[in-house]
């Protein structure tokens, strides 16, 4: 039966908040650490100090723009959390070198390996880098292993809403272009999962003209960004950085899916322009895709989070909640120019669920969201995104 602990550390020294964090997880006999930290730390200290503090544990990771633990969040340069996870239930594979071209078949072979190690995983974690990754391919390549029974819940790396690099961690190294795979096999657990973002769509769409793989290159037969950029009143020059999140997109979904998400679009991030007019999403776009601009709406959004939160109770059923793992955009955080309260939205996820109780919390600000949808594991943008671990009722 596996057993889960969590810690946070603000101590701006890398190596002491690293085992400040790790006492708090009790996690020197834990089987994996996953490390959750923003960009400041220096990774080398932090991942020694976790070395020498949990010898025989596989250590991993990534950076965000922030990190939310047990009753709060932070988004100093130098804020850390982590989430121990002990029993023989639970196995790591982490693949260096992912990128747009190649998800599909190097996650695929990780997959692959990560069944070989443990029998019966009914829950992956994935984390991924938060750029140069085309998301949809990484989650059919653990699907065409698994199946798309077994959920797929995590996020994409960040660092400080530079939108230049993010980090992933796997013992000592440090990469760029990471994958990291944790699979559960524990029968008496169930994930459970929801989403909301609270943006609305404004105005006609656009319509892609001319795309490849996750590059969108025409909208409505024009130059992709500045199209968008136009209809913002921006310059064409204007960076995805510096329009984030008035340049959020959208996608309509399912008439069946909308009550079950609180929206009627699953939105993507324009994170990078390609030099030549265009710019690149986090996932395959078709031509013939329909575009939204979409613009958060506050109310909205603590309507959508205060609604999930009471599907999410009945879902819990009076079950014991034993860990939680989250995954929000960093535009929900301090990205968001201060129209929303980061606190007030977090404390209206954690409050319901876990109410004074030191339940194992692990969350970061990322670049995106992997959390399933009417049952179809998939990539979300700016939403809050929950996935608690409750305990089965005994037979």
């Amino acid at each position: 039966m596996l057993k889960f602990g969590s810690g946070y550390s603000g101590n701006v020294n890398s190596a002491a908040a690293m085992r400040e964090a790790v006492l708090q997880a009790d996690a020197d006999q834990a089987t994996v650490l996953i490390i959750h930290t923003t960009v400041g730390h220096n990774f080398g200290p932090m991942l020694a100090a976790a070395s020498e503090t949990c010898p025989h544990t596989a250590i991993v990771g990534c950076t965000g723009s922030g990190v939310i633990y047990s009753h709060g969040v932070s988004e100093t340069m130098r804020a850390l959390a982590v989430m121990s996870i002990a029993g023989p239930e639970v196995a790591v594979i982490f693949r260096d070198g992912l990128t747009r071209s190649n998800g599909r078949g190097l996650v695929a072979e990780a997959a692959q390996e990560l069944q070989g190690k443990l029998d019966g995983i009914n829950v992956i974690l994935l984390y991924t880098p938060g750029l140069d990754v085309t998301c949809d391919e990484v989650l059919a390549g653990i699907e065409s292993v698994f199946g798309r029974e077994v959920p797929i819940v995590g996020g994409l790396a960040a660092d400080n809403a530079k939108v230049k690099s993010s980090f992933q961690f796997y013992g000592q190294s440090v990469t760029e272009h990471g994958l990291l795979l944790v699979g559960l096999a524990d029968p008496g657990l169930e994930l459970l999962s929801m989403a909301s973002h609270g943006s609305r769509p404004v105005g006609e769409p656009f319509v892609v003209t001319a795309a490849e793989g996750s590059q969108v290159q025409q909208l409505d037969g024009l130059p992709a960004w500045p199209k968008v950029m136009q209809r913002l009143g921006l310059p064409a020059e204007t960076s995805p950085v510096q329009a984030i999140p008035l340049a959020a997109l959208g996608i309509e979904i399912d008439s069946a899916a909308r009550d079950d998400y609180n929206n009627s679009h699953i939105m993507r991030a324009a994170l990078q322009t390609d030099g030549t007019g265009g710019f690149y999403l986090n996932s395959r776009v078709r031509v013939g895709t329909k575009l939204f601009l979409m613009h958060r709406d506050e109310e909205k959004i603590f309507a959508g989070v205060t609604q999930m939160m009471s599907r999410m109770a009945t879902m819990v059923d009076g079950r014991e909640v034993v860990a939680v793992f989250q995954a929000d955009c960093l535009a929900r955080g301090r990205q968001s120019l201060d129209r929303v309260s980061k606190d007030e939205i977090i404390a209206k996820l954690q409050r319901p669920l876990i109410g004074d109780r030191e339940v194992p919390w692990l969350g970061l600000y990322g670049y995106g969201e992997f959390c399933p949808l009417m049952g179809r594991n998939s990539l979300h943008t700016f939403t809050s995104a929950l996935f608690p671990l409750v305990r089965q009722p005994a037979i």
